[in-house]
């Protein structure tokens, strides 16, 4: 190849002085006290500055709101929570929930919807907050439930052991003297734990001794009682009076007076 035309491709191959040129910083069009401002330096071109300075054009008219912070007044803080959402006043909350009657009744509801305003809860926030209450309730109830339920199966196993093939006929017993004299609804009263006061294995076992004493014309305390039967004929009689409840089985008395004369009657036979 003849020396001028390698000459000639090395200097096609050298970058010219005009192509150097525009490969400089669109800053450099400047002054120079733009030129090196920090806040032009993170723009790559016009374009992407053109970009923001619609966005920031944008902005210039629409609400604002302080940062808060450890200084930031009650009357800032209010307004803070308005602008995020929060209701005009607690009763405007709608929120839905399912939890028990005895868990949240209509009180407790008003106070916790004056609480979430006070402290700027939104709608959203509030109905989260309540949905979690509501789940760890419910996971509490069946925790108890299943606490109950193995609590009745150990006192029924207890009772069981102990008393054998007498366990159908002791548990009669209690339950008939319980309903007799303390009332139809006291073996199911409700106890701290969840379970019914009936649900008892030591409650059961003293009814049941206080049954096997009666039936012997015993009283506790003092053996050389003994037990009116005049009086209990005399009460039979008087719940099976015709026209009551004994013989009405429509009236909402009906049962509980049935079980007290089988009572009455078993501690006669017995």
């Amino acid at each position: 190849m003849a020396e001028e035309q390698v000459t000639a491709v090395e200097q096609q191959s050298q970058p010219s002085e005009q192509t150097a040129t525009t490969e400089t910083s669109w800053r450099d069009s400047l002054s120079d006290d733009l030129k090196t401002n920090a806040s032009l330096q993170k723009f790559s071109d016009v374009g992407t500055l053109a970009k923001s300075y619609i966005n920031a054009e944008q902005m210039i008219g629409k609400d604002k709101m302080v940062v808060p912070g450890d200084n930031t007044t009650e009357d800032e803080w209010n307004d803070i929570y308005n602008k995020l959402g929060r209701p005009q006043e607690p009763g405007a909350y709608e929120l839905k929930h399912e939890v028990g009657e005895e868990y949240l009744n209509q009180d407790m509801l008003t106070k916790f919807k004056e609480t979430a305003h006070k402290y700027g809860l939104s709608p959203k926030q509030a109905q989260g907050v309540l949905d979690h209450y509501q789940e760890i309730t419910n996971q509490v109830n069946v925790d108890n439930d299943n606490s109950v339920m193995l609590t009745q199966q150990e006192n029924e196993r207890s009772l069981r052991e102990e008393w054998g093939r007498s366990y159908d006929e002791n548990i009669n017993k209690a339950s008939s003297l319980a309903k007799t004299f303390l009332g139809e609804e006291i073996l199911t009263t409700k106890l701290a734990d969840g379970s019914n006061l009936g649900d008892s294995a030591d409650l059961i076992r003293g009814l049941t001794k206080i049954a096997n004493l009666v039936s012997e014309d015993k009283l506790v305390g003092d053996k050389t009682s003994t037990v009116d039967t005049a009086n209990i004929q005399s009460q039979i009689n008087t719940l099976t009076d015709a026209g009551g409840a004994y013989w009405n089985k429509m009236d909402p008395n009906h049962q509980s007076t049935v079980d007290k004369v089988l009572a009455l009657r078993e501690m006669l036979s017995s």
